[in-house]
């Protein structure tokens, strides 16, 4: 695991647990106890755009661990993910006969599909009803306010998570606070490579701030911003993401959304800019069923006086569509199409219908 460079930084969100924990519930008639966690993503897929049928079944996540409560205040989590690959390559360079460098990214995977490795492992400590800090293997809270409004994580990712291949969890500590009853935030110090990736020693981590909001009932609201730094390296600079969302719940049965986000050297590489957003809405038009559909925008920038976008085989628009059937709280069906317009000619266009669920405990 990375060293911490900036030592104050912890210090400080440390030290605002540390003045006391009183004011605690009576502990007298409490019995330590634990939960069983268990989430699994299946899915079966045709492609479209194949010349002749091209099908494909599988598992996209599949969640394991335990919760366990020590006292009212301390709790911890231990949750694997046996349905992932274990390693992402990062940043590197290509080196040309004369020797200059040429920053280089992927985002390729390594090892087996379904190998088994480490999701979140944290300790909680809750210092009070409005203040709570977890330490360790956390969960990252950068997209989890769209995504719950969204709900269909199951069938297709939010934004950052699907373009920006976000990690949902890191090395690090992140305190959470809630001011009053419609203004929460948290604060997070991270190593900034996510869990799967090789945890470097250069001593350099990720700043983050997340701002949660709700000026009336049902209308929710997040502002996120965060800083991945880097040691100075011609061609590399720190990685920033400015995120808004915001969703509203108009009907009991009705929602829509709009997720915006705009990052600055992306992957780490001067220069090179990736932005966008989704657009969502669901509508439950009978008891145990529901209506969806979404439509996403994926941009970059232009380079020095370059005629295309840096990222232009991948720029493009998504459109999700679909219909889910939930047949008790715990288990879900959805039935989808899944399309990618490409933004330029050299792009590829996509087309999937899915058979989507979903089971949890």
């Amino acid at each position: 695991m990375k060293k911490f460079s900036n030592k104050a930084s912890i210090v400080l969100l440390l030290a605002f647990f540390s003045y006391s924990v009183t004011a605690q519930t009576n502990t007298a008639d409490f019995k330590p106890s634990g939960n069983i966690v268990m989430q699994v993503f299946g899915y079966s897929k045709a492609d479209l755009n194949a010349a002749s049928p091209n099908f494909a079944f599988g598992i996209g996540r599949a969640h394991f661990g335990y919760n366990y409560n020590f006292t009212p205040q301390l709790s911890a989590a231990l949750i694997v993910d046996a349905a992932g690959r274990t390693t992402t390559l990062g940043n590197g360079f290509v080196t040309d006969q004369y020797g200059y460098q040429t920053p280089l990214t992927t985002t390729g995977k390594e090892g087996s599909y379904y190998t088994a490795f480490l999701k979140f492992a944290y300790i909680q400590w809750k210092a009070n009803d409005w203040a709570r800090l977890q330490i360790g293997g956390i969960l990252q809270n950068h997209y989890i306010t769209q995504e719950k409004f969204w709900g269909y994580r199951y069938l297709y990712e939010t934004f950052q998570d699907r373009y920006y291949g976000m990690a949902s969890g890191d090395y690090g500590a992140i305190g959470y606070f809630k001011l009053n009853s419609n203004l929460n935030f948290d604060i997070a110090i991270t190593n900034g490579e996510g869990i799967r990736s090789n945890q470097a020693a250069d001593g350099n981590i990720k700043y983050a701030v997340g701002i949660d909001f709700s000026p009336v009932e049902n209308w929710q609201n997040r502002l996120y911003y965060e800083n991945n730094t880097v040691a100075a390296t011609p061609g590399i600079d720190n990685q920033h993401l400015i995120s808004f969302f915001s969703g509203w719940q108009i009907l009991d049965n009705f929602r829509v959304g709009i997720d915006l986000n705009y990052r600055i050297n992306n992957q780490q590489v001067s220069g090179r800019n990736l932005g966008g957003g989704s657009i969502f809405a669901a509508y439950g038009f009978r008891p145990k069923w529901e209506i969806f559909a979404r439509y996403d925008r994926l941009l970059s920038n232009k380079l020095n006086e370059q005629n295309d976008d840096w990222n232009y085989l991948n720029d493009g628009s998504a459109i999700v569509s679909g219909i889910q059937y939930e047949p008790a709280k715990t288990i879900r069906f959805a039935f989808s199409y899944q399309g990618w317009r490409k933004a330029n000619t050299a792009g590829t266009n996509k087309e999937y219908v899915f058979l989507s669920t979903e089971f949890k405990l």
